[in-house]
């Protein structure tokens, strides 16, 4: 079956935000260059960075001397820690946690890696998908996001993947970094379509994503995100709304990358990640 033909999964439709103004029932908002930001998200903001946010850099920066100071910890295990309890407690806290996961099972176990992939339609895909995987992985993430105050922190020290794609030569080094990863047993968790969609529809993917599977011989994992994009859609600064309702997970069953190509992998991994999305995110014809 073709990616584009698979089924789509029977979930109630979210509403797309337009790009020029939001719903009424999400309250007054100020529009400021072009993006969104209503009372719900100055109050989630507030919280994210003046109040957990504290309590993250403070974790972050104690780990980070200490490993500097005695060498412990050289894969930052401890860091990863420190940023999923942050995503975990941050969206609960702000009512958006996803309130359905499924799949739990289908995980690799500890020490086993494998390479998670998922749509991406909104910057809460990365929070979400960090508390729900308990397995040690690192993100390939953009060059730019280093910049991000306690994102860039996160990912700098956190010694996870970071992509200039402006050069051949940068995402050479990420893919063999990646590549070197996945065989020392720790897994890597890309966005195949390379950005957020701005549409919450899943876009084509980049290539060279599942050639890191084939090199290093691990499997990839598949996983569909549902309803991101309707809480915290690309066009705005914050979330617009507590939505944990209708925020959803779902890992789909290994796949091996032995003996296939990387285009038969990106047949088989989209056509699983369309297969849990629900109707408004699914790529058009």
């Amino acid at each position: 079956m073709s990616a584009a033909a698979a089924s789509p999964v029977n979930v109630p439709a979210q509403p797309i935000i337009p790009t020029e103004e939001i719903p009424a029932q999400l309250g007054p908002y100020l529009k400021i260059k072009g993006k969104f930001l209503n009372f719900f998200g100055v109050l989630y903001g507030i919280q994210s960075v003046l109040v957990l946010g504290v309590a993250w850099w403070i974790a972050l920066t104690i780990t980070e001397l200490v490993c500097r100071a005695t060498g412990w910890d050289p894969d930052r295990k401890f860091h990863d820690w420190v940023g999923k309890t942050w995503s975990r407690v941050n969206m609960i806290m702000g009512g958006c946690a996803p309130s359905t996961v499924t799949g739990r099972e289908l995980l690799p176990p500890t020490g086993q890696a494998a390479l998670f992939v998922s749509n991406h339609a909104s910057w809460f895909d990365i929070p979400l998908v960090a508390q729900v995987i308990p397995n040690q992985f690192k993100f390939i993430a953009a060059f730019e996001l280093r910049k991000l105050p306690l994102v860039g922190q996160q990912l700098m020290d956190g010694k996870h993947v970071l992509i200039d794609r402006s050069s051949r030569k940068g995402q050479l080094r990420s893919f063999k970094e990646s590549v070197a990863y996945l065989k020392r047993g720790i897994s890597i968790f890309a966005f195949p379509e390379g950005t957020r969609s701005r549409d919450g529809r899943l876009k084509p993917f980049k290539g060279g994503v599942f050639a890191m599977a084939t090199k290093a011989g691990v499997p990839i994992v598949p996983l569909s995100i549902c309803g991101t994009f309707s809480t915290y859609p690309s066009s705005a600064i914050l979330p617009l709304l507590p939505n944990s309702k209708n925020l959803a997970v779902h890992v789909h069953p290994p796949i091996d990358s032995n003996g296939k190509t990387e285009e038969e992998l990106e047949e088989l991994t989209r056509s699983a990640i369309i297969s849990k999305l629900p109707p408004e995110s699914q790529p058009l014809p």
